[in-house]
């Protein structure tokens, strides 16, 4: 009897999510090669890639974490509530643990950087499609035990329900206030620390005190490269609350917007409040700032009954407010104080900005206008000084200037135009001199000498306003980063 030939096995089908192109043609080219796996299908990652998908029902889907100037977290989302025997791996640029962390808790199986896809992407694919969780050897080296266990689903028995649970919660509209013996409202606090540690143990033990009667509470703190024991008070702190208190570290400081922004891509609540570290914002007014926001806004400022901050400091603030109402658009009576809450919608908007200088009240004033206004004390600091220095209060002024409107290029088009019709003026007066016997013409040297050095000035102006603008779209195209977080510790969903 002749033997019979082998069986060939189908091939596995692998459905490719990624808005590069090339990324895309060099993937296909890679996995085409294997005799077990073949590209079925790929898309740019607009609004089809669920129907493709389930056109397909490819056996795995390798989706780029970063599309279009957004992250992942929807596509993982939805295909997690739609197909959720499909496995995912996420492929991505970004080295930081941060990032594996939130796209394997949006519910992917697998984290690869795209500097290893060459040389691991088959492994990787053929790992997750067996039913295992793959991390790519840089970011195995950076993970810390906890997170290993927890993404190879040692930590909790069913990690991917878990996330998917949680993406769904999370594109729910937000819940009203809950009553007294009710804590369903999930309630995010994020907190940037610099130099505070002797105040932020006392302010997280009264803010979780009050509210955790009330609400899930989550509060993220985010230490900005303090140069006290801030790191170590809030590690600490998340020691004596592991269920409410994520703690996060900066490998040198940011800035205070960067810091929150830091913060904000950890919050896990329908609401996040932003506020201080110093007391300055009490921890009794968050309450009045959750009933507001449930009433329909998206945001709610603290409007302050009379400020403790220094003399040169409400200089600064009353600076910062109307070059704000010109440059962004803000309503003139709206102060935008640091203490606010904003809504799981706006917050997931925010964090969609990936650029390395984020101004969070310029983001916020161009994604809405359902603003809400309390009144509320403001407190004296109870330990150490403002972090604000005057060269930080000008370079916040020009990064929202610049980086968030279009203001300077205005006014400087506003002064060439004002420059045209002097010019044209004094054309005409030059002329008419020339025709009117007894007009007496200024000195030929005074009259260049007065042009050069104006025209050279404001040349130079419309060269350094071009050149910052140019410079910005630079950094933005190098993802020069918002911020680097050194270590992380915070609890597992």
């Amino acid at each position: 009897m002749m033997p019979q030939p082998a069986t060939a096995l189908p091939r596995k089908k692998v459905f490719l999510v990624d808005d590069h192109p090339l990324v895309r043609m060099g993937l296909t080219n890679i996995i085409n090669q294997e005799e077990d796996l073949t590209v079925c299908g790929e898309t740019d990652g607009e609004d089809n890639v669920l129907q493709l998908a389930q056109g397909l029902r490819p056996d795995i889907a390798v989706v780029d974490w970063s599309l279009k100037d957004k992250d992942a977290t929807d596509i993982i989302a939805t295909f997690r509530q739609h197909l959720p025997q499909m496995p995912v791996l996420v492929l991505s640029m970004h080295e930081e643990l941060f990032y594996a962390e939130r796209a394997l808790r949006a519910g992917a199986d697998g984290y690869i950087m795209k500097q290893e896809a060459t040389e691991k992407i088959i492994e990787a694919v053929r790992t997750v499609i067996a039913g295992h969780p793959f991390l790519s050897s840089r970011m195995a080296q950076a993970t810390n035990g906890e997170t290993r266990e927890w993404a190879e689903g040692r930590h909790a028995a069913h990690p991917v329900p878990d996330a998917i649970a949680h993406a769904a919660e999370r594109a729910m509209p937000a819940r009203p206030p809950p009553g007294p013996h009710q804590a369903a409202l999930r309630l995010s606090i994020v907190i940037p620390v610099y130099n505070s540690e002797t105040t932020i143990g006392k302010l997280c033990d009264q803010l979780i005190r009050e509210l955790s009667p009330f609400y899930q509470l989550q509060v993220v703190l985010v230490d900005d490269n303090s140069s006290d024991r801030s790191a170590e008070t809030c590690q600490k702190l998340h020691e004596r609350y592991p269920e409410r208190v994520d703690c996060l570290v900066l490998s040198r400081n940011f800035g205070e917007h960067n810091a929150v922004m830091a913060g904000l891509n950890c919050a896990d609540g329908d609401y996040c409040v932003i506020m201080d570290d110093d007391f300055q914002n009490p921890p009794s007014e968050v309450r009045k700032l959750v009933t507001e926001i449930a009433h329909g806004h998206d945001v709610v400022y603290v409007r302050y009954e009379s400020k403790r901050h220094s003399p040169y400091r409400n200089l600064g603030s009353r600076m910062h407010n109307w070059m704000a109402t010109r440059a962004l658009g803000k309503p003139a009576d709206l102060y935008l104080s640091s203490f606010k809450v904003i809504s799981r919608f706006l917050m997931q908007e925010i964090v969609r900005y990936t650029g390395p200088d984020p101004y969070i009240d310029a983001i916020i004033l161009r994604t809405t206008r359902k603003i809400g206004v309390i009144t509320s004390r403001h407190e004296p600091r109870h330990g150490g000084k403002s972090g604000y220095t005057f060269r930080k209060l000008v370079a916040l002024w020009g990064n929202m200037i610049v980086s968030f409107s279009l203001f300077p290029l205005r006014l400087l088009g506003a002064l060439g135009a004002i420059m045209l019709l002097l010019g044209t003026g004094f054309g005409i007066i030059t002329f008419a001199a020339l025709l009117v016997p007894g007009w007496q013409d200024p000195d030929s040297l005074e009259r260049l000498n007065a042009i050069n050095w104006f025209f050279r000035g404001i040349t130079l102006v419309a060269v350094g306003i071009v050149g910052e603008y140019v410079g910005r779209i630079y950094m933005h195209l190098n993802r020069d980063p918002q911020f680097i977080i050194r270590s992380i510790t915070r609890h597992r969903l």
